[in-house]
């Protein structure tokens, strides 16, 4: 299993409870979604994977990694093997589209001639091969996620991260991107998206999670 979650459990205090007893596995080369209301526990699965938060409870292994027993010396490595998909984009806006790609081989400490080759091969593959030279606010908010698409696989990362990708896109757009992913997880990568878009899951027809009030109700996989 890539992704291993054993009744896994978040708290914040005593009275704020993320996750309670979450059970899943992921394989390899799996896209699948996770759904549910807003404050349903679909962020917090993202956090916890990326190891921006710490588990309260329970048991979980990514990638031949158990996150509880991770030392802060340990992330920098675990985390390459991690792409994260924001929905505010979080690019920098003083860098142009190709800076913004590259800087993220450049600081797993690529040279800037290879940097920079990769980053044009992941932009032309996301459709923005004639964007390079341009900065982040003279692109639209769907290129806009495009890029921050290309910096997350830059560095071919065994499992894609997105939280909510699609959220300030119109569908056409939002179908678009999700065809993109579907070719990120054809190539091998693992893809799990969180997102509330059911039209457009039901539409997709991949393995869905379904979280309510931090609780794993459903498991569904299409026939």
């Amino acid at each position: 299993m890539l992704i291993e979650f054993n009744r896994v459990s978040k708290s914040y205090g005593k009275h704020s409870k993320a996750l309670s007893d979450v059970s899943f596995t992921v394989d390899a080369g799996e896209m699948l979604f996770l759904t549910g209301h807003s404050g349903a526990g679909k962020t917090s699965i993202l956090k916890l994977i990326m190891k921006i938060e710490n588990i309260s409870y329970g048991q979980a292994k990514v990638n031949g990694f158990e996150l509880r027993q991770l030392k802060e010396q340990q992330l920098p490595a675990y985390r390459q093997s991690l792409g994260m998909i924001f929905q505010d984009h979080r690019l920098l806006e003083n860098r142009t589209i190709l800076e913004n790609v590259a800087l993220s081989l450049l600081i797993r400490g690529y040279g800037r001639s290879d940097s920079e080759k990769q980053a044009r091969v992941v932009l032309k593959q996301v459709g923005l091969e004639d964007k390079l030279d341009h900065f982040p606010d003279q692109l639209s908010s769907g290129q806009q996620q495009r890029v921050g698409i290309a910096r997350a696989i830059v560095s071919k990362p065994d499992i894609l991260l997105a939280d909510e990708p699609t959220g300030n896109l119109d569908p056409d757009l939002s179908l678009e991107l999700m065809e993109i992913f579907m070719k990120i997880n054809e190539s091998g990568t693992t893809v799990l998206i969180a997102s509330h878009d059911l039209i457009l899951i039901k539409r997709l027809r991949k393995r869905v999670l379904v979280l309510d009030s931090g609780q794993l109700i459903d498991d569904y996989r299409p026939a």
